[in-house]
């Protein structure tokens, strides 16, 4: 693992110095070894976020409202739409949230166990404070006061082919129940850029089921050339936060709310998409400041 110093001569200089303050503001618990007790790294995570900070300022060059909506503190659920082959969209949703929150605020992913099969790539997910999407860890980082981050539809979501783009796939209820189970808000967003980072053309499924992955897809580009064929276009994201949507407790015993506060979700989820696609038009004819 990177150390102190070497985390600064790497990433301080990728960073504005407001930026860099911000990481060293994080208010870490620090459980020993530098780690707090979910084995998040504060060095890692500065290094991440200056990564994530290019990315999201000059690569992407994100463009998001609605920042007032994520609570400044204590626990909620933030839920959106996944798309685009590889989680770009996971990182912007976090670097987004780092960056507008005052303190700020760490999302803390429910990552598929996929990911944590792949060596080395696991032990840099936990260090950045992202975990294994199990219950126990969902209840010990809510009860901690943290922000859940939560793509209902499944990391399957990420293998849209283009004719997809922009079609929900169906809801995983857990975020309602977990948000309902601990009386925290889901927070909805809607995340427009994504689907054309990188056009996939199809699934091919036997290889996927193989290797155990959700996906594996085929772009004009992937597999023919080798890891590169996967490096996303610089479309530009635009990402909306919608107000916090308080859940009926009554979701942990009856279907029937469960479904509808579900589908309430959704539906605030493709508000926000279809918002997002406005702002995105205005800024392709210019009528923007």
């Amino acid at each position: 693992m990177l150390g102190r110093k070497r985390t600064k001569k790497y990433a301080k200089p990728l960073l504005p110095p407001r930026e860099w303050a911000r990481v060293e503001s994080y208010a870490l618990d620090d459980a020993g070894f530098g780690t707090d007790r979910f084995g998040t790294n504060a060095d890692v995570l500065g290094l991440g976020y200056a990564l994530g900070y290019w990315l999201h300022k000059h690569y992407f060059r994100v463009v998001s409202t609605g920042h007032d909506h994520v609570p400044k503190k204590g626990g909620g659920v933030v839920v959106g739409n996944h798309s685009g082959v590889l989680p770009f969209d996971a990182m912007m949703i976090a670097t987004d949230v780092f960056r507008h929150t005052d303190p700020p605020r760490l999302m803390r992913y429910m990552v598929d166990y996929f990911v944590y099969r792949v060596p080395f790539l696991g032990v840099f997910f936990r260090s950045m404070g992202q975990m294994p999407g199990t219950r126990a860890n969902f209840d010990g980082l809510i009860e901690e006061g943290h922000l859940i981050g939560i793509f209902p539809e499944g990391a399957e979501a990420l293998g849209k082919t283009a004719d997809k783009a922009y079609q929900l796939y169906p809801f995983n209820p857990g975020h309602v129940e977990l948000a309902a189970r601990h009386g925290v808000p889901v927070i909805p967003f809607g995340l427009v850029g994504a689907e054309e980072q990188i056009n996939m053309i199809a699934n091919f499924e036997p290889l996927a089921r193989i290797l155990r992955m959700p996906y594996f897809p085929i772009t004009p580009t992937f597999p023919w050339l080798g890891p590169a064929g996967l490096l996303p276009k610089p479309a530009r994201y635009f990402i909306t936060y919608g107000e916090p949507i308080d859940i009926d407790p009554a979701v942990l015993t009856s279907i029937e709310t469960r479904e509808r506060e579900v589908a309430r979700v959704r539906d605030a989820v493709i508000e926000l998409l279809d918002e997002g696609q406005r702002t995105r038009k205005r800024y392709a004819e210019g009528k923007v400041p």
